[in-house]
């Protein structure tokens, strides 16, 4: 091991004992207070930073999620808690990304009990995607995850995309830029649906796409009152509200329906884009005639966080990561209080 990995390690450990020693308890009753019901049926996506939160929570909490479709995002732990990092190894220049360092920063987590045994991630499905023309999040960086991901999960339940000739956006069959283009709002018409063919992967052969996009099945998630004590919303860089789409036939029992998780990526919050991430997507007509509720959290934007990215370097503490993360609980909590 050289230096440079020890001392990752050696600030890894540090963080991870001091958050056991002080982390706030009503942070932990927040993250860990039950089970989610229907486990087995958390799925999870994410853009770009929502990408690299997927992964971080598909990742931590790897008991219950049981698959994730990441849309040029990277390896869990890329950043290493820096910006620097962020920026430089975890979008342009794949070469300096170590997968063998990130894997003992995911076994140490597990060891120190911060996230869940890796183990878990064995039976996942994995969809991952990158455009081949991504100068945001180059592929080479979306390669260094399908070799993360093959440390842990079955071959034959990751699958690839990287044949599409997109530029840095969420894709979809019917809504936004050309397929080429790079600029707001980050959503490009490719002619593919690719929440389609993710869920397909995740949850077996599904009911065509409803015709409408029922605007009256959305709600409105006060995000704010699962953010813990101790912490605003401006230092948990999420905004007050998140938003879910409650299919017709989940509204009266949510029993018979699967949780997904869509994490937005930089740039696509409600206060740059309005509601077009969370209805023009095409999750919702999906989710209609499939049982699926979708949850959309909603980051921030921030002095430390200007682009409303959710945190997969550091920017609302060191625990990021881990399932003592701030956003990380709160999304899980989300999750469990739409499961009730």
């Amino acid at each position: 091991m050289n230096n440079n990995n020890k001392y990752n390690y050696i600030l890894l450990s540090i963080i991870l004992i001091l958050n056991l020693i002080f982390i706030s308890p009503i942070l932990c009753i927040k993250v860990f207070k039950n089970n989610v019901k229907s486990s087995d049926q958390i799925t999870v996506s994410g853009i770009s930073s929502g990408g690299y939160m997927a992964v971080q929570f598909h990742v931590a909490f790897s008991s219950m999620v049981r698959g994730a479709a990441i849309l040029a995002g990277g390896p869990y732990w890329c950043a290493k808690s820096s910006v620097i990092t962020a920026q430089l190894d975890c979008m342009k220049a794949p070469e300096l990304i170590s997968i063998t360092e990130l894997i003992g920063a995911t076994e140490f987590a597990a060891t120190s009990l911060t996230i869940d045994d890796p183990s878990n991630l064995k039976n996942s499905q994995v969809w991952l995607y990158s455009g081949m023309n991504d100068t945001v999040v180059v592929p080479g960086v979306m390669r260094k995850l399908v070799e993360y991901y093959s440390n842990y999960v079955n071959n034959d339940n990751i699958k690839t995309m990287f044949d599409i000739q997109s530029e840095h956006a969420f894709i979809t069959n019917s809504f936004g830029n050309n397929c080429t283009y790079l600029g707001p709002d980050y959503i490009n018409n490719c002619n593919f649906n690719a929440p389609w063919d993710f869920l397909s992967q995740f949850y077996g052969e599904l009911n065509q796409p409803s015709l409408n996009n029922l605007t009256e099945n959305i709600i409105t998630i006060d995000q704010s009152s699962f953010i813990p004590i101790g912490y605003t919303t401006i230092t948990a860089g999420l905004n007050n509200f998140a938003y879910a789409y409650i299919p017709t036939s989940c509204k009266n029992d949510k029993s018979l329906c699967s949780i997904h998780v869509a994490f937005h990526g930089c740039l696509q919050t409600v206060a740059t884009i309005g509601d077009n991430f969370y209805t023009k997507t095409g999750y919702n007509e999906i989710a209609e005639t499939n049982n699926i509720i979708i949850l959309y959290p909603q980051a921030l934007e921030t002095e430390l966080n200007p682009k409303g990215c959710f945190d997969w370097w550091s920017f609302t503490g060191a625990d990021y990561a881990s399932q003592l993360g701030v956003q990380m609980g709160v999304v899980k909590s989300m999750v469990m209080s739409l499961s009730n």
